[in-house]
This record gives C-alpha cells, structure tokens and sequence, in this order.
C-alpha cells in the first residue's frame, strides 16, 4: 500500500505537468500567439485578449486557466516588426504554474504575402503545494511522515524560449504557421528531490477564409496540431521511486493533439461554429465583434472520451480589445477645433 501511494503521487505529478504545458485551447485562433510568437503585431492594431478556461467541469481539482495576451506592430528603419506578451496562470489539483514572456516578430513581404519570424523569451514559475496532501493515518498501510511524498510547498523556477514563423497572404484570407515551445526543455528543481522536465511541443496552424454566393456569410475553417512527449517527475535515489525518463519511450509518450474548425461568420460581426478535437471531444463554438471588442464562447463535450462518464464538459471564454495605432503625420492637425479634441 505504501507503495502504491507514492506511485499515485508519482502519476498526480506527471498528470499534473503535462496538463500545464502547455494548455490546449478551443479558442486557439483567437490565441494565436500564444502557440506562436511569429504572430506578433500580425495585424495593424494594438490588441488586448483576456482568456478563461475551466476544464472538466464536475472533476474535483480539474484545471482551470486564466491567460492575458498583448500584441502590437511597430515600425523601425523602414522594417516591420511586432510586439508581444504572454501571461498565464494554470491550476490543476495541488499544482501551480505561472509564466511570463516577451516576444518579438520580424515581418517581410513573401511571394505576395507576409512572413514573421518570431522568437520568445520567458519565465516559468511552478509550484506544488504539499500542505494540502492528505494520508491516512493508518500504521498498518500508511506512513503519514514518507519522505517520498513534500509535505510542504515547493517550486522551481527556470527561463523558456520559443520560436516560430506565420505566414498570411495580402488580403488575409489564409494562413499557416509552425512553431515550437519550450526550446530548452527547462527543469524545475522543485527540491533537492523533485525535479520537473518541462517537454519541448511543437504545433502547426492554418485557415482559410472561404466565401459564399451570400456576399454576408463566410466560412472559417482552422486546423490546429499539436506533437509533444509526455513530461515527467525525477525522483532521486534517496526517495522510494525514480520516475522513468519519458525519452526511453520516444514515439510511445508521444502525445499528439488535432482540431479541426468550422465557423459561419455573418457580416463579419457574429458567427458560430462546431470543432473536432481527435479522440476526445465535439466543440461548440460561439461569438461577435462590435466595433473594438470582440469575444468568444467554446463549450467542450468529451463525446469521444471516457471522461463523459464524470464531466459535463468544458467551458471556455475570451474577450478581445482592439485599438488603432494610426499615428502617421497625416493624422495631425486634422481637428479645426480644440472643442473636439
């Protein structure tokens, strides 16, 4: 039995890692330079994205996601470049992860087009709260004081790097980008015992745009997919159980994610949408845009998994503010009176 508690607590940890890195989107379009910095300042406008996700809705512990976002163009001996900005918050059971990062974009006309070139730099913050495990206190099977399990809060701290390019065509009707995160695969020493392996993921995106006779609707169609190995938890000698190094199973804990997308936009102002998450769920998708502000609603049903038995599903939501960065010399002067300023 002593056994067996540390070899859930082993699995709470692996569980627990490789739900926070990174965590999947339904909204991922609306997000997109959270999986790649080779988005920032894609478009002409400073925009501000506010993201929530609560997983798994009726599953104690399950995780719940908070992301802000922040992006911008900006203009440099005659080049184009972007801005960015990521932060998030993730929570799954007695684990917490925050991170911070910049990122920058080179922008080039391509075959028509434009091509971004971005890279990322950042900050990550892991922590597990041990105060919060409970053994039972049972001589016979339990030991309340194993030194395999913290009984305290711990975390681990490292720096993360990103990379990746996008690709849009002069009118933006289509899109493609390849990107890839956590470059270095950074480890967090949480202790002297534990010590977290973040996985390096890599993800593909694309879009088309495809028009109707009706002049007003529009179809919306996305990929996204994503490839990354399963992290895990080292354990050192001195603790009961060594965790087993995931690249000794390469192609084995691999783990692989695909959605696919289709939205009817009408007037460009609202639209609405099904996904098709491989192996797991169907996703309602729902939203708008008036004038600057723009958000979204994604409904999970995990019809394809057996996690329909102990959840109703997903919900996530966003909200997007978008500002013009016009500040060209042509703008000046062009008010006749300081009464409308």
């Amino acid at each position: 039995m002593k056994k067996q508690v540390c070899t859930g607590l082993l699995l709470l940890f692996t569980f627990g890692m490789q739900a926070q890195f990174d965590t999947q989107l339904s909204n991922y379009w609306a997000a997109m330079h959270y999986y790649n910095p080779a988005y920032a300042g894609q478009t002409p406008q400073l925009e501000l994205t506010g993201l929530y996700r609560m997983q798994w809705i009726g599953v104690e512990h399950a995780p719940k996601t908070g992301i802000v976002l922040a992006t911008m163009p900006f203009s440099f001996f005659g080049r184009e470049h972007g801005l960015g900005a990521v932060m998030y918050n993730d929570q799954i059971g007695l684990f917490k992860a925050n991170v911070i990062s910049g990122q920058y974009a080179f922008k080039m006309k391509l075959f028509g087009g434009s091509l971004g070139i971005g890279l990322q730099g950042g900050y990550i913050n892991e922590t597990f709260d041990g105060t919060k495990v409970h053994i039972p206190n049972d001589n016979d099977y339990h030991n309340s004081t194993d030194e395999a399990i913290p009984l305290s809060e711990v975390s681990g701290k490292s720096i993360d790097l990103a990379a990746g390019i996008y690709y849009t065509d002069s009118l933006q009707k289509w899109y493609v980008g390849l990107s890839a995160t956590h470059l270095i695969e950074p480890k967090l020493e949480l202790n002297e015992t534990y010590i977290l392996d973040v996985p390096r993921s890599y993800y593909f995106t694309a879009g088309y745009n495809i028009p109707l006779s009706n002049p007003l609707l529009e179809l919306r169609s996305s990929v996204l997919l994503k490839a990354t190995e399963v992290s895990s938890l080292s354990i050192t000698e001195d603790s009961m159980l060594v965790a087993v190094k995931p690249n000794s199973f390469k192609g084995l804990l691999t783990q692989t994610q695909v959605d696919v997308s289709l939205r009817l936009a009408y007037a460009k102002m609202l639209w609405c949408g099904l996904s098709w998450r491989k192996g797991e769920s169907v996703i309602l998708l729902l939203g708008g845009k008036f004038k600057s502000i723009e958000f979204g609603y994604a409904y999970d049903i995990p019809v394809f998994s057996d996690l329909i038995r102990s959840t109703s599903g997903s919900h996530e939501l966003y909200i997007k503010y978008a500002m013009d960065l016009n500040l060209s010399k042509e703008k000046k002067g062009k008010y006749k009176s300081v009464r409308i300023l």
